[in-house]
């Protein structure tokens, strides 16, 4: 079954926002197609896909940090109803996706690069055969680091990306970066990174909304609903080795060689109050990178796409006009 487009914006309203998505969720659930793919090394990932009547395209969905598909179905309803098929996946050590260590809410990766080649996999054994369209990517914070690398390594097969809080360097809490990665460098000499983050934290069922980087109360009420459903949400806390790996990001995607791989034609979208990620790399990128436009939305936090009414169709609308 594929949805049939009715090529109108109308993004949910606070009010009737639990209604609408449960509605908006018994749909998809009718035409979704899902399964497991082989990572780069054998390991089985999670994925989910959509299709739309007559489309005009494919855009695939690179999620971030503790994030899974289910998180974007909101986002994948307005790209079908704009006749745009989806794709989407959880990303190793999330949702429905192999674990890498013995604790099954830890998010682990031996190097960023690993998510890249995963995403290569999930291109080539699922998309690519579905839908021969052109394809259009957008991720999400950590998301966009794995997609600017796989932007550079494969510079001809995305019409155009959007990005969305970019993680080009995190937030390290008043410490600077380089002493940081220096001393998450000198851990990793004696540990092989598997250990849990001093600064981890499980995730917490109680979590206050005031406290999240949300702005709309329904949205975060739905997407923790979807946590509490399902322990293989409650992916939180961090392997060494993940914050050692995430602090390694600036440096490499802020070389010239890397930046003149970069061809693909890209939107960034900034917050204006983003407290997860860093907004001076995000700005310092976009200024030597000739491909990206950068876009700052006002009084928008981290998780734009569940921000006020305003911020949510605005972030839509230049994704959907950039891709257009």
């Amino acid at each position: 079954m594929k949805i049939t487009p009715s090529y109108q914006l109308s993004v949910l309203d606070e009010e009737e926002y639990s209604e609408k998505m449960t509605a908006i969720s018994q749909q998809l659930a009718k035409c979704r197609q899902e399964g497991t793919f082989s990572g780069f090394d054998g390991k089985p990932l999670y994925y989910e896909y959509f299709q739309a009547r007559e489309s005009r395209g494919a855009v695939v969905l690179v999620h971030g940090l503790s994030e899974f598909t289910k998180k974007f179905y909101e986002f994948s309803w307005y790209m079908l109803n704009q006749g745009y098929d989806v794709f989407l996946y959880d990303q190793r050590s999330h949702g429905r996706s192999c674990r890498l260590t013995e604790d099954p809410d830890m998010i682990h990766v031996e190097a960023f690069s690993d998510y890249q080649k995963d995403l290569h996999c999930f291109i080539r054994d699922i998309v690519s055969p579905v839908t021969d369209g052109p394809l259009y990517l957008y991720a999400h914070s950590m998301g966009c680091a794995v997609a600017l690398q796989y932007l550079a390594k494969h510079p001809d097969v995305f019409r155009k990306a959007a990005l969305s809080a970019p993680m080009i360097e995190p937030l390290t809490g008043g410490v600077s970066p380089k002493t940081a990665r220096f001393a998450l460098g000198a851990y990793m000499l004696i540990s092989k990174g598997r250990k849990r983050f001093w600064r981890a934290h499980d995730f917490d069922p109680d979590y206050p909304f005031e406290r999240s980087q949300d702005k709309s109360r329904a949205r975060f009420s739905w997407n923790m609903g979807i946590r509490l459903s399902d322990d293989r949400y409650h992916t939180t806390p961090l392997s060494f080795r993940w914050v050692q790996q995430s602090l390694s990001l600036r440096p490499k995607l802020m070389r010239k060689g890397f930046l003149k791989k970069l061809q693909t034609p890209i939107l960034m979208l900034c917050a204006q109050y983003d407290k997860v990620v860093c907004s001076q790399a995000q700005e310092a990128f976009a200024a030597k990178c000739p491909s990206c436009r950068r876009v700052v939305l006002p009084d928008a936090t981290h998780g734009m796409l569940c921000g006020t009414q305003e911020t949510v169709l605005a972030h839509i609308q230049l994704v959907l006009d950039h891709f257009s």
